[in-house]
């Protein structure tokens, strides 16, 4: 029986993962040496890119600024026909950069230089025919030129998400349509819309700012319909809008109270601490079962919300439950309240309340130096 030496049997054991352990390590030599060099040509490419668009950038700004502050016609159309691709695409940046800082009379003159690039006319085929990518930014170069698309158009084409909706209804808002309030609001929230970012709720803000009441009648119909992540939105934009009410409805704000989402009955409380001026809507709130709820969130909201009317029965009810409490964020919320009432109820704290009152307190005069620092500097400005 043939044996093999023991380097023999070693050779065979690991000659050929050894073999493949090289052939990988070339491999990945190799493609790291590819990646070195495209990164590097890029690198090299761009660098050339960019100093030639410095070149041509500097001359390009000082004849935009010129045309658009001379007394006569600016003349876009003939500067842009002489200038080349290149310097077009350059200027349709150095566009972009003055349309964001400027307003007014030079923004509406800018505007025109748009049309003479074809900015506008393309932006208005996007909507209708483009890419949900090419629909957003015809979007937003439609917000910076002024120029609002039909509701129709928009109805038609812009509506497949929650961002685009809102990137629509801030291009109204920009050209200060004149229903902004009602038609905005609808486009916002029609046909069972999804919860939006952070800039669909300011978009939905600005949308209802000089007349909120059609969007607390909207909320009225339609509320309970809307999953909870927007009716929390919508009741925070709403917080903000607490005025110029008319004759809204404004009771499924207390029926929000009931909801089964628990952020959704916090925000209902923190909304309701704005209406202290509504008796009718007040008495129809349940304040003994809203302090007493399960979640102690929702209760700490009740006690802001107990604070911030500050009637006699609502402060009554935030020393009894805010007190007694046994979630330390509640009591630091009922602390709050009544620290801002100047409450002598303060003098009786219970033990168990000892460390929400004192950081309740701390925060008082914490505030109270900040406003003062703060009227310090603006009436010092004022004088200057």
């Amino acid at each position: 029986m043939f044996i093999p030496r023991p380097d023999t049997a070693i050779v065979f054991q690991i000659g050929v993962p050894r073999r493949a352990v090289l052939i990988a390590a070339l491999v990945l030599v190799v493609l790291l040496s590819i990646e070195f060099v495209l990164t590097t040509g890029y690198s090299v490419v761009r660098y050339f890119q960019r100093k030639r668009e410095d070149r041509i950038k500097e001359p390009l700004r000082e004849e935009l600024l010129t045309r658009l502050y001379r007394p006569s016609d600016p003349e876009w159309d003939h500067w842009v026909n002489s200038l080349s691709k290149h310097e077009r695409s350059v200027l349709e940046s150095l566009l972009d950069d003055y349309l964001r800082e400027l307003q007014g009379d030079d923004a509406e003159q800018l505007a025109g230089l748009g049309t003479a690039l074809g900015i506008t006319a393309q932006a208005h085929r996007d909507l209708k025919q483009g890419s949900y990518n090419d629909r957003l930014h015809a979007l937003t170069w439609l917000a910076l030129l002024q120029d609002a698309p039909s509701i129709e158009v928009l109805k038609q084409h812009c509506m497949e998400t929650p961002r685009e909706r809102a990137a629509a209804v801030r291009v109204l808002d920009e050209c200060d349509y004149p229903e902004i309030e009602t038609v905005g609001v609808d486009l916002l929230l029609s046909d069972d819309p999804d919860p939006f970012s952070v800039f669909g709720v300011d978009t939905l803000y600005r949308a209802a700012e000089t007349d909120p009441s059609h969007l607390f009648n909207r909320a009225a119909e339609d509320f309970t319909t809307w999953e909870p992540q927007l009716q929390q939105q919508v009741l925070l934009a709403c917080r903000h809008l607490r005025t110029l009410l008319g004759d809204a409805n404004v009771f499924w704000l207390a029926e929000a109270l009931d909801s089964p989402a628990e952020r959704t009955r916090v925000e209902a409380a923190k909304t309701l601490g704005g209406f202290d001026w509504h008796p009718t809507l007040l008495k129809s709130i349940d304040l003994q079962t809203l302090a007493s709820d399960d979640s102690p969130l929702v209760r700490a909201g009740a006690y802001q919300m107990f604070g911030e009317w500050g009637d006699e029965s609502a402060i009554d009810l935030l020393r009894f439950a805010g007190m007694t409490d046994d979630n330390d964020r509640a009591r630091v919320a009922a602390a709050r309240a009544l620290v801002e009432h100047r409450d002598e109820y303060s003098l009786n704290i219970p033990a168990e309340s000892a460390a929400a009152w004192s950081w309740a307190r701390a925060h008082s005069i914490h505030d109270a130096a900040i406003r003062d620092v703060s009227t310090g500097v603006t009436e010092a400005s004022g004088h200057s």
